[in-house]
């Protein structure tokens, strides 16, 4: 018979005190304090040991007991899918044939036989009708094991993902799902589709992803500073002479726009 896979209500595992006392003056005899349901008791402790066993006993019987049920819904799962598949392989193969009868009355010549035998004509019509019923039954029957595998597999998917999700957080700093999305997006920058992202569940794949999507904007940041840097180095530092000088001439505290637009009407008028 198996042992008891859970405690009573109220029960508790032993959790005994693993401090012993004694008193060396009176040699009173070695004692333990064992918590049992709230209360502590104090036992002899040539009964610790014992007691350690049962409650380490009691912790392996637990724990075997749940992998057997853990085991056992695993073993369910596998014959239920099997059933499933076993199902939706012979709803194919019926529904393979009913279409290959059906296609058989495709060309029959219907009007010659009912002319020449009409009885004969509608008891066979009769027999495609319901034919084709059974073929229809077995048509829904093959299209739900399809949806129903892609609603599996969907799920399977999205569980896997919320499971890369939970792993990402922990080993990537700032994690969140904006940083999740500009992830993607910058995949399907470099070509990647939708399906392949879909199957993307390991958080190793991500994490490289990551890294390189990182590089992408550092590099882009250095090349903006080193336009900008460029671009303020070929700033012309001059004074035109004449009528460049006042409020409508060019001086190096103007914008580079400013000073560019004031230079080339200085060089449309000849100056």
């Amino acid at each position: 018979m198996e042992q008891q896979d859970a405690r009573e209500p109220g029960e508790r595992e032993l959790m005994p005190d693993a401090q012993s006392t004694e008193d060396a003056e009176g040699g009173a005899e070695p004692i333990f304090e064992l918590e049992l349901d709230g209360q502590v008791h104090t036992l002899p402790a040539a009964l610790k040991g014992a007691f350690l066993r049962q409650a380490d006993y009691t912790r392996k019987t637990q724990e075997l007991a749940q992998h057997r049920r853990a085991l056992q819904a695993e073993r369910e799962a596998v014959a239920t899918q099997g059933k499933s598949l076993t199902g939706a392989a012979n709803d194919r193969a019926h529904l393979a044939a009913l279409d290959s009868q059906l296609s058989e009355f495709a060309s029959f010549d219907w009007r010659g036989l009912s002319q020449t035998n009409p009885q004969q004509a509608q008891a066979l019509w009769a027999q495609v009708q319901k034919t084709q019923t059974l073929r229809d039954h077995y048509a829904y029957a093959v299209t739900h094991h399809e949806t129903r595998r892609e609603i599996d597999a969907a799920r399977e998917a999205a569980e896997a993902m919320a499971q890369t999700g939970r792993v990402l957080s922990q080993e990537i700093e700032g994690w969140s799902p904006d940083i999740a999305t500009k992830l993607v997006d910058y995949a399907k920058g470099c070509g990647v589709t939708d399906s392949e992202l879909a199957q993307m569940a390991d958080p190793r794949l991500w994490k490289v992803l990551h890294r390189a999507w990182k590089a992408d904007q550092a590099d882009r940041q250095d090349g903006a500073t080193a336009v900008a840097t460029r671009a303020q180095a070929v700033r012309p530092a001059v004074l035109v002479a004449g009528a460049a000088r006042g409020a409508g001439g060019v001086r190096d505290e103007l914008n580079t726009k400013e000073w560019m637009a004031r230079r080339n009407a200085q060089m449309a008028k000849g100056l």
